[in-house]
């Protein structure tokens, strides 16, 4: 393993779309994060509560139920961590219950951007 990945917060990233899921954990290796990919929310639930995670990354095609237990446990267990929001459609502002939210079509640099640690 790359010093770059072992400096790098380790992603979680939840979906149910296999090929987007895919897509962005290639961005994101690429990029020289770790990254836990699943399509099961209790998979990552499990990995969120043992706080393996410094970004939750979080797909619009996640059910809103599991999207509120995935945030509340998040913010729980890792209370430093970051959750950035992915929809498939354009929203006025970010919602209150996520640091971050990307606009699907706007690209790589988009999720890169909201995935990197903001300065202090």
């Amino acid at each position: 393993m790359s010093t770059t990945i072992q400096n790098r917060t380790p992603v979680i990233s939840v979906g149910t779309i296999s090929e987007l899921l895919l897509l962005r954990e290639k961005i994101l290796q690429a990029a020289g994060y770790t990254v836990f990919t699943t399509q099961n929310p209790e998979e990552a639930g499990f990995r969120i509560r043992n706080c393996e995670c410094g970004v939750l990354l979080l797909c619009y095609s996640v059910e809103d139920q599991w999207q509120r237990i995935l945030i509340n446990d998040f913010r729980e267990h890792c209370p430093q961590g970051r959750i950035v929001a992915i929809t498939n459609h354009p929203v006025a502002e970010t919602p209150k219950e996520v640091d971050e939210l990307v606009y699907g079509v706007e690209g790589p640099e988009a999720l890169m951007q909201a995935v990197r640690p903001k300065a202090a």
